[in-house]
């Protein structure tokens, strides 16, 4: 189990927008989502604070049951870095009812699969199993809620795991953490925002169980967390499995919401480090991106795509087939461990290159700053602009045609944005995305004067390794 699913990999104020357009938080999305929003989608919420999505869906008799926890990465107290993600391994350590071997044992029993991630902004566990196992996972979910066993023996082991797991994914890969780790802590002037999400080992290694218990104590609770059903099941039946295992939780204080706001860079920052691993350079540039639900959210989404999704991209087409620059682009808002809503706090959109032996990554930043230029001045043919939009939809779509992945995007919304009916409404959202609008987004937003280098070299001794 590692950040953001396999190794590359919350709530709080939003980053400034370029210019007076300052801040946006949800505004554009909410007006209209109440009234048009599937009836597919319903919530609720328990005494305790527990928020319940459900959605139900009988075509296989499987169901998805997810629990979001809305502490990620930069919620981390200072000297407690790498404790997210700590605790996605610690909630899989079992309860007193529950001991560590029969959690697991007994979800895999009932032919199901279960899991954990890490994001910026929030946790997720998740089990999908045969629908007359939704019970035991509804039961399982709310008694690691209420009361997980922490003790000195497993926390450390679980301590060793993650250091094992860094050095493993980061210290001993050629480009370990190369945008999404290190990045990020050039960007950015805060600490929620520009620490090491993976965690520094002195902070691990001083970490106390009770030290644990109060992060436990803090961010588990119900108040906290939302809980998401997707699959076979009647929703008025499955609400009252949720109220009879959750609704004995009791609710915990409300935790603390560090300041997460960030100014807009006045001028471009360039920093370099050397990789003994790599065999070659790479360059990313970070841009703060558009808050979630502000007006250039959805428009840089797409000119993402525009950019970089495949061979008829721009710059897969001019910087890596027509003139030969580059081997490799690659990019987004929150790339490459999320995409454009997996974020509330400040986030980056970045673009990752590979230069061609003998082109410097200075030339190659220079390369991609014109064609970001000429997006903005000229914006995508409407052409592009429906390649992209049919794009990012199949890929919503197949996303949220499976139980985990419409699980997974019902509690990003519902968890991070709290707009969990908006799943159903992108696709009109999409669609109404002009070029001007891709144009003036990137205008706003990709520009030198706003954005971090990161230029990777091969060679010893490099910052920040």
């Amino acid at each position: 189990m590692e950040p953001g699913h396999g190794g590359g990999p919350g709530s709080g104020s939003q980053s400034h927008s370029p210019g007076e357009r300052g801040g946006a938080s949800l505004g554009c999305y909410d007006a209209e989502v109440d009234s048009e929003a599937s009836t597919a989608v319903t919530t609720a919420r328990l005494e305790n604070g527990l928020e319940v999505v459900m959605s139900p869906e009988r075509a296989s008799p499987t169901v998805g049951v997810g629990v979001f926890y809305r502490v990620g990465f930069r919620l981390e107290p200072e000297g407690r870095t790498g404790f997210a993600h700590l605790f996605e391994h610690l909630m899989f350590q079992g309860t007193p009812k529950v001991p560590k071997p029969h959690f697991g044992n007994l979800i895999n029993s009932a032919g199901g699969l279960l899991n954990g991630f890490t994001r910026h902004d929030y946790t997720a566990y998740f089990e999908i199993l045969p629908t007359s196992a939704l019970e035991m996972a509804v039961f399982l979910e709310a008694d690691r809620m209420g009361q997980l066993d922490i003790n000195s023996g497993t926390l450390r082991n679980q301590l060793q795991v993650v250091e094992e797991e860094v050095r493993v994914n980061v210290l001993n890969q050629p480009y370990g953490g190369f945008s999404w780790l290190w990045l990020t802590q050039h960007a950015f002037s805060r600490f929620p925002n520009n620490h090491n999400f993976y965690g520094e080992f002195a902070d691990l290694e001083a970490a106390s169980v009770e030290d644990a218990v109060e992060f436990y104590r803090s961010w588990y609770g119900p108040g906290n967390a939302t809980l998401v059903l997707v699959g076979d099941f009647d929703p008025d039946a499955a609400l009252q499995l949720v109220e009879h295992h959750f609704g004995s939780v009791a609710p915990r204080p409300e935790p603390p919401q560090p300041d997460l706001e960030e100014p807009l860079p006045a001028d471009r920052r360039e920093h370099r480090h050397l990789d003994p691993l790599a065999p070659t350079a790479q360059v990313a540039v970070g841009y703060p991106t558009a808050p979630f639900g502000s007006e250039d959210h959805l428009p840089l989404a797409l000119a993402a795509r525009i950019l970089t999704d495949g061979r008829a991209s721009w710059l897969q087409r001019t910087l890596v087939r027509e003139r030969e620059l580059l081997l490799h682009v690659a990019g987004g808002p929150l790339y490459p461990i999320g995409d454009s809503f997996e974020f509330r706090g400040p986030a980056l959109f970045t673009i990752e290159a590979t230069p061609r032996e003998g082109v410097p990554t200075e030339e190659a930043v220079l390369a991609l700053d014109r064609e970001l230029a000429r997006l903005a001045a000229d914006g995508p043919t409407e052409e592009e602009l429906h390649r992209a939009r049919r794009r990012e939809l199949a890929r919503h779509h197949a996303t949220t045609d499976s139980r985990l992945g419409r699980l997974t995007t019902l509690g990003v919304m519902a968890a991070v944005h709290r707009q969990a009916k908006l799943v159903d409404l992108l696709p009109q959202r999409f669609a109404e995305v002009t070029p001007a609008q891709v144009a003036e987004a990137a205008g706003r937003w990709l520009r030198p004067e706003h954005s971090t280098v990161l230029h990777w070299l091969p060679g010893a001794g490099g910052e920040g390794r």
